[in-house]
């Protein structure tokens, strides 16, 4: 027996459930391929940037989003143990949305959830995605595997939405290019924080970082370090690490009992992905299935949201065509790939000041952060980049950077 649907998404991810959402809201029938059991609660916390929030708000869900989140529109950057060296104000952006929004990231999910399922969106989890089968009709037939037993399922169109590592991309033959950085990131809650509600921080030293940012009811805490040094790090004990934790930011020291081991911190190694071609015929692939990126800008989720809706569009315009070519759905990808790339490329470079150990790069991003901090003209460039508002920077606005 096979299921039929409109479309389907594998991977109900954020991305994955907002593009869901968007296509239920426009009458299409859409299952959901999850191959998880249910949404288990995040160990970290996730920014939505003004480029997020306005997708949120296209999906018709700020408010309810808003709610789960803390708003803050500064962001105070020091060097570890010495002076401030510059606050970044998001509200000088000519924006609506000129703000931070801090949530857990399974709050999130389960709010776009609700809005998907609310709207006739079919979501089977437990099921995990095997294989695009060959056939000659105008569907696309799937294989997956649900509690242990096979299932199949049939689509005009499939979207991955299933990370770096994506079955979907593997099953089309998209070519991708996976780059490691050498660089680790733990992430953690602990608890709130009253003087982080008016703004986050983070912290730089050569070779080390943090942040603090305020969500509802916690304090989501990121800390950089290289990744051939995490396992001597986790050899000192989580002791360790809130002592250390405490004494770059000392207004968390009574907030940290929560983190009991390191169980209660989840760690990343950061990739980037690049690949060849986000569509084929009657597929297409979003968030970081196509554009992976180091974290140091914070894009990844906002990203995956701007692709959700893009994508909604131009499969809208293929059932209006009735089709659903490589060449049609090559659209969303010309609408898309300059802006992520743009992206992708940026934050490697703010990670290459931010997280290196070379004196002289640290030197050199410093300068860039100080000379920002004091220039709203060269602010408001820098976090239109950050914030996904824009695709480029002109070589002047280059120039001013660092001169």
């Amino acid at each position: 027996m096979v299921e039929d649907y409109d479309v389907l998404i594998v991977g109900a991810g954020l991305g994955g459930l907002a593009l869901g959402c968007a296509l239920v809201s426009n009458g299409r029938k859409v299952c959901l391929l999850e191959a998880r059991p249910g949404v288990t609660r995040s160990k970290r916390g996730l920014t939505l940037q003004p480029n997020g929030l306005a997708a949120v708000r296209k999906l018709g869900l700020l408010d309810r989003v808003a709610r789960i989140g803390s708003k803050t529109a500064m962001i105070a950057w020091h060097e570890i143990g010495k002076k401030p060296l510059a606050t970044l104000d998001y509200s000088i952006l000519d924006h609506p949305h000129n703000h931070l929004l801090t949530v857990v990231p399974s709050d999130l999910e389960l709010v776009l959830r609700e809005a998907f399922s609310s709207r006739g969106g079919i979501i089977c989890e437990s099921t995990s995605f095997r294989d695009i089968l060959s056939n000659r009709s105008e569907r696309v037939l799937v294989e997956a595997e649900r509690n242990g037993s096979p299932v199949m399922f049939s689509g005009r169109i499939i979207v991955g939405a299933d990370g770096e590592n994506s079955r979907v991309r593997q099953a089309l033959g998209i070519p991708a290019r996976v780059k490691k950085y050498p660089d680790h990131f733990l992430l953690m809650l602990a608890g709130p924080v009253a003087s982080l509600q008016l703004e986050a921080r983070q912290y730089v030293a050569r070779g080390n970082m943090a942040g603090f940012f305020p969500t509802r009811d916690s304090t989501y805490i990121f800390y950089y370090l290289p990744n051939r040094t995490v396992a001597e790090f986790k050899l000192r004990g989580i002791e360790s690490f809130k002592k250390q934790l405490a004494e770059i930011e000392p207004d968390v020291s009574d907030s940290l009992s929560n983190l009991g081991s390191w169980g209660d911190v989840a760690g990343v190694s950061a990739r980037r992905v690049d690949v060849k071609s986000w569509v084929s015929e009657r597929a297409a692939l979003l968030g970081d299935a196509v554009h992976a990126l180091d974290p140091s800008w914070a894009q990844g989720a906002n990203l995956s949201l701007q692709d959700a809706l893009a994508l909604t569009n131009t499969i809208e315009r293929c059932f209006e065509l009735n089709d659903f070519t490589a060449a049609k759905l090559k659209d969303y990808e010309k609408e898309r790939r300059k802006q992520t790339e743009f992206v992708q490329n940026q934050a490697e470079r703010t990670a290459l000041f931010t997280t290196t150990e070379s004196r002289f790069y640290y030197w050199l991003g410093k300068r860039v952060l100080q000379r920002t901090g004091r220039s709203k003209t060269l602010m408001r460039t820098a976090l239109q980049a950050s914030c996904g508002l824009t695709d480029h920077f002109s070589l002047r606005e280059k120039i001013r950077f660092i001169t």
